[in-house]
């Protein structure tokens, strides 16, 4: 786009739609669709989300520039897929997240479709991705999901060099469900049964009284409100955050050496470390000299939504 996102953002609204009718275009051709370029958009500049930009750029913020143009650019987004009403298979929606499991999935992981070593555990109070909303979200309830590859959002059944999936034809609800070009199919699954983790063991599984303890001792809410106290140097915030971190550390040391689990296996199993957990929600810890744990917000994290 010759300049930077940033620079963008601090030019004049004279600017709005030369950037505006770029970033349609991009994306048309992006998803190869057949649609014509003007007829396009006509809907998108007649939108409201492209009359406030036109409208209050000069006077908004940031901030508010910010919000605007990504509020813009889900129109843009909206408007293109709906030119384009069946599936490419060009892996857009496998590299933007991994697929939730619902109770509908259970047989999938039985027939060993999909193993337990592919899945990651969510807990409740987690920050996760949501296909649904298209950003990152503290969730409200525990979810199994497929594992992502390291250091990117693509799901771990993505091919690369082929573009394709490796397990089509028995993937999950969520991505038979999810057609990029109607989103409001997808979005019909927000009362779906997600499927819990617990569901996946015998009753007598002696793993499960493990899980079940630290599901306890590192309960996500208590540990949220542990770091808020640690914060503000209180020494019940302390007490708190040592204990669930010093349990969850040791938690992952009995199941790797009594039961051979390695960190895949954990991934499921407990979820993320709490070290992993602390810092995707906006917290760094480190150490006074005195041996105290310092608590500290940090003040670039975007406010999140529960859903």
């Amino acid at each position: 786009m010759g300049s930077g996102p940033a620079d963008f953002l601090k030019g004049p609204a004279t600017d709005l739609e030369t950037h505006a009718r770029q970033a349609l275009r991009e994306i048309l051709l992006a998803i190869h669709s057949p649609a014509a370029f003007e007829s396009v958009w006509i809907e998108v500049s007649g939108s409201g989300p492209y009359w406030e930009l036109l409208n209050y750029w000069e006077n908004w913020n940031w901030k508010q520039r910010v919000n605007g143009w990504e509020g813009f650019a889900r129109v843009v987004e909206k408007a293109a897929y709906a030119t384009r009403p069946y599936c490419l298979k060009c892996g857009t929606c496998c590299r933007k997240g991994s697929p939730s499991l619902d109770q509908e999935d259970l047989p999938l992981v039985l027939r060993g479709v999909i193993k337990r070593t592919d899945l990651m555990t969510l807990r409740k109070g987690e920050i996760g991705f949501s296909n649904e909303q298209n950003e990152l979200i503290q969730i409200s309830r525990e979810q199994v999901k497929i594992r992502e590859k390291p250091g990117t959002r693509e799901c771990l059944f993505f091919q690369d060099e082929s573009g394709a999936c490796g397990i089509y034809e028995n993937r999950p609800l969520q991505c038979r469900t999810l057609e990029c070009w109607n989103p409001g199919e997808f979005q019909g699954l927000e009362n779906r049964r997600p499927l819990n983790r617990l569901a996946l063991f015998d009753p007598l599984d002696p793993v499960l009284p493990v899980i079940k303890a630290h599901e306890e001792k590192c309960d996500l809410m208590n540990l949220e409100s542990g770091l808020k106290r640690a914060g503000e140097q209180a020494k019940d915030g302390q007490d708190r955050l040592m204990e669930g971190l010093g349990f969850d550390r040791h938690t992952r040391e009995f199941l790797g050496e009594t039961y051979g689990f390695r960190p895949e296996h954990l991934l499921f199993l407990l979820g993320r470390p709490l070290t992993e957990v602390v810092a995707s929600l906006g917290y760094k810890i480190s150490l006074n000299p005195d041996g105290r744990l310092k608590v500290l917000k940090r003040a670039d994290e975007p406010a999140l939504r529960e859903v």
